[in-house]
């Protein structure tokens, strides 16, 4: 079997694990049935520890990451790999943008199913600024992750193509940080997302082959 097919099954299975304690325990904290669970205590820790990290600057890189490091940079991503890197690019900017296809809805599903309340802190910022969506899975992080992870698989034959996976790897990094910093998403939230966007990038990576020669084919 396709062995990024297989990876893409166990890494959906994680997540669906994981998913599935995550709603656990939202159900029980809305029941007052438990004082807090690991996974609350994980979170609120975290969260809790921001404080150590605030300045105005480190804020202001965080708010550009979060508000252009997803949908404008990723945008841009699969045009210039797609005109300036070859077949190579070609292939893995159509990756890309067929992962972006599947992420985005199957995110945006999970979101209701599951329906985490966002964190009700939001640094420098009031509360009537948060996301009006649900919380759980991170949506920056989903997408982001779906792009990086296409990239780290398949752009490595060069160390040009090298360097190029892990600078959108640092990148993708970057955003789900800046997500946790602002304080907009617990970082389970963020584990989530990029279990989901890894899974989906893998899976449509198992179809490597078959979207090599429709490129080919068209070019």
């Amino acid at each position: 079997m396709n062995k990024y097919l297989v990876s893409s099954i166990i890494i959906f299975g994680i997540f669906i694990v994981f998913t599935l304690v995550i709603y656990n325990d939202i159900i029980e904290l809305n029941d007052y049935s438990s004082e807090g669970s690991l996974i609350y205590e994980f979170d609120t820790g975290i969260m809790q520890a921001r404080s150590y990290f605030f300045s105005s600057v480190t804020t202001e890189i965080m708010n550009i990451l979060s508000d252009f490091g997803r949908e404008y940079f990723w945008i841009i991503v699969p045009i210039l790999l797609f005109v300036f890197e070859g077949i190579d690019g070609r292939i893995v900017a159509v990756i890309i943008l067929l992962s972006f296809m599947l992420v985005i809805p199957l995110t945006t599903l999970v979101k209701d199913l599951i329906d985490r309340d966002r964190p009700l802190v939001f640094y420098g910022a009031s509360v009537n600024k948060l996301p009006v969506d649900e919380s759980y899975p991170s949506g920056h992080a989903s997408m982001v992750s779906a792009g990086a992870v296409t990239a780290l698989l398949l752009l490595r034959k060069s160390p040009r193509q090298k360097l190029i996976s892990i600078l959108l790897v640092i990148e993708a990094g970057l955003v789900c940080l800046s997500r946790l910093y602002l304080g907009v998403h617990y970082p389970t939230d963020l584990i989530g997302g990029i279990l989901l966007g890894s899974g989906v990038a893998l899976l449509v990576t198992s179809a490597h082959n078959m979207i090599e020669r429709l490129v080919k084919f068209k070019i």
